[in-house]
């Protein structure tokens, strides 16, 4: 492959040797490649969608793509490392980083660099390719290397005349768009960009303005939601979003649509462009099916289609026979042809970032919490034998679900389990519940039989369980327990991990002298409220990030921290401060409740411990002996090792998180 000229200097695109394919399609024994990397054979037609030859079944026996040995190794390299050869050059590399679009005190890193050479590579059509995905870990600059694509290759007058829009349309979660647009307006020069959101007269506005822009930025939530004004059959009738013809469109954050049954998976897949791009740090977090709704927005054949990868790839390697080292393969050929991941360890001595430090820091129960937990874990076990023994599938799932979620709110504050279970489940796992169910065929929703049901663990009323007219809607046991929780509340009083945060912000300030900065994570925007008095009571200033706030106050909180030194902490929900934001203002972080997937706490984590950090990073994870706590703890370790798709024997093991493993959260 020709090397790419930056300001006279050379830098190489990271290889993608071609294969021949008939030859693998067909013979017995076709000759190993030399670097075991993919491109497109130069025979095959192009069409809209770039097809990749599989390996055949008897491949798995005649043909090596990449030693492979034990295919729990193989795996761990293809997810926990790059994904492409030769994609990481050495610090020597007399390279300049100058971008011709960028401004001038901008200079990519050499990752970068590699990374946009690939990225152009990539979008090369005549070698029938039309995007990929770019699956850098978190914090390491994946903005801005689309960002170099976006200026790199416009489209031309003829790709115009041919109905292409100029446009890049980037696809964004609510909580990053502000940071595109300053992201656009601190690294590149003359890029006209409309953002498309707000008031459906705000966007009515700015809609004629949408074709003729460079860069367009939109939420995952009009793409869902607009996708109703498409008129079958009709293309040009709708939402601007979907009668444009992108000239490219980049889904940041794109593991947001990794349930291929969700609308907005659906609507991105309807979504118009010559070039795709899916930008994610965690491609997968919990299943290989996971990677379909990308590689089928990307247009990737064969396994663009759900019969195909499910045929081809998701059941070998779900059930662990025979075939599930040929479904690794076949793997390995679309992943290493479409995807570029380089990890931070990969890229140490490149980004040179500055240490972090994880400590878990025991909490304990003063005894009125305890006597709280103990007899709501005591309710909560008796629950579960009642519900175990009448329901299974998905509504049990659900009952079972919520009962954990007290637990753990009661490790958080007492008063938490106030609250009606509704609002928290929200709180509790971002979106993940009704796809968890969705996917259950028994699945009932209780709230679909009309039957009343106790606020606070979703048991059914009875007369016979049905608490006094002081407590509607909760049942004898939970009207008892929430008697207790009140009485912790009024006044109210801190909790075990108040009196840790407490002691560790006035620690931080001490030590710093008040120059260093804290963000404080937690799932549940309740105990944000709970923590905020407690704060003021000690002389701390503080903002806050959270769901409920408009976009123009996140980016009033986001400036205040960055550039206010009397600001010192934000408290932030996990939900919608867990991804993309840009907190290197902020050294030390706490995290309030832990999460039995580490992929969404390490999420959290990043938004500090990233490029621009110039101190290190220390994260305490608060935890409470002898509770549930201790369960997630050891179910993350367990969740962990799984991370880079570990398999066990042949079996490749779920993540996602099971009846027996719930069940096993609450001995």
């Amino acid at each position: 492959m020709s090397p790419k000229s930056t300001k006279g200097k050379t830098t190489q695109t990271p290889k993608t040797e071609d294969v021949d394919f008939k030859a693998f399609l067909s013979s017995q024994q076709p000759p190993p490649p030399s670097n075991p990397s993919f491109s497109s054979s130069a025979n095959r037609s192009f069409s809209q969608e770039e097809e990749i030859p599989l390996p055949p079944p008897d491949a798995v026996h005649n043909w090596s793509l990449k030693p492979v040995g034990d295919p729990e190794e193989a795996l761990k390299a293809l997810f926990g490392g790059s994904t492409h050869p030769d994609s990481s050059p050495s610090a020597s590399e007399d390279l300049d980083g100058v971008v011709s679009g960028f401004r001038k005190e901008v200079r990519l890193l050499p990752h970068q660099i590699a990374g946009r050479a690939w990225m152009c590579d990539r979008e090369d059509s005549t070698k029938k390719k039309a995007g990929g995905i770019l699956a850098d870990d978190m914090g390491v600059g994946k903005t801005i290397q689309a960002l170099t694509c976006i200026v790199d290759r416009p489209a031309t007058k003829r790709d115009r005349e041919e109905g292409w829009s100029s446009a890049t349309l980037v696809v964004c979660p609510l909580g990053v768009l502000q940071h595109w647009g300053e992201e656009i307006t601190k690294v590149t020069v003359g890029l006209k960009v409309v953002q498309y959101h707000g008031t459906a007269r705000e966007r009515q506005k700015v809609a004629p303005l949408v074709r003729d822009a460079d860069v367009v930025l939109t939420t995952y939530g009009l793409v869902c939601s607009e996708r109703s004004t498409v008129v079958p059959d009709k293309p040009d009738k709708g939402s601007v979003l979907y009668t444009t013809r992108w000239w490219r469109i980049i889904l940041d954050e794109a593991h947001t649509i990794k349930n291929r049954a969700t609308k907005t998976a659906e609507g991105c897949f309807d979504l118009r462009a010559k070039f795709r791009w899916c930008l994610t740090a965690t491609p997968m977090q919990n299943k290989v099916e996971e990677f379909f709704p990308l590689l089928k927005f990307l247009r990737i054949k064969p396994l663009n289609e759900w019969e195909r990868f499910n045929t081809l790839i998701a059941q070998p390697l779900s059930k662990g026979h025979s075939g599930g080292s040929l479904a690794m393969k076949r793997l390995q050929v679309v992943l290493k042809h479409v995807m570029l991941r380089r990890t931070k360890i990969e890229l140490d001595s490149l980004l040179k970032l500055p240490q972090r430090n994880i400590v878990i820091l025991p909490c304990k129960f003063d005894p009125s919490e305890q006597q709280f937990y103990t007899a709501l874990k005591a309710n909560v076990q008796t629950l579960i034998q009642k519900i175990m023994a009448k329901k299974s599938g998905g509504s049990a799932y659900m009952n079972v679900l919520v009962l954990l979620l007290r637990l753990r709110q009661a490790c958080d504050h007492p008063s938490l389990v106030l609250d009606n279970y509704e609002t928290e489940m929200d709180d509790a796992n971002p979106g993940a519940i009704p796809g968890m169910l969705s996917n259950d065929p028994d699945f009932e929703d209780d709230a679909d039989t009309g039957k009343p049901k106790c606020q606070m663990c979703t048991t059914r009323l009875t007369r016979r369980n049905i608490a006094d007219n002081a407590w509607p809607g909760h049942c004898i046991n939970c009207a008892a327990l929430k008697v207790q929780a009140q009485n912790l509340r009024s006044p109210m009083r801190a909790s075990a991990k108040i009196r840790a945060i407490v002691g560790l912000i006035k620690h931080i300030a001490a030590k710093s002298g008040g120059q260093e900065k804290t963000v404080i994570f937690s799932q549940f925007t309740a105990m944000l409220d709970v923590i905020e008095p407690f704060l003021s009571a000690i002389g701390v200033d503080y903002v806050r990030y959270d769901g409920s706030m408009t976009v123009k106050e996140r980016t009033q909180a986001l400036v205040e921290i960055a550039q206010d030194p009397r600001k010192t902490v934000m408290l932030v929900s996990l939900k919608a401060g867990g991804v993309g934001l840009n907190l290197t203002a902020c050294n030390h972080v706490i995290l309030v409740d832990m999460w039995w997937n580490p992929a969404v706490e390490e999420q959290a984590f990043d938004r500090t411990h990233r490029v621009g950090q110039t101190r290190n990073v220390h994260i305490y994870k608060l935890k409470i002996n002898e509770t549930v706590e201790d369960r997630i703890l050891e179910l993350q370790q367990r969740k962990r090792e799984l991370t880079k798709i570990a398999l066990s024997g042949s079996h490749v093991k779920n993540k996602e998180l099971g009846m027996h493993e719930l069940l096993e959260l609450f001995k």
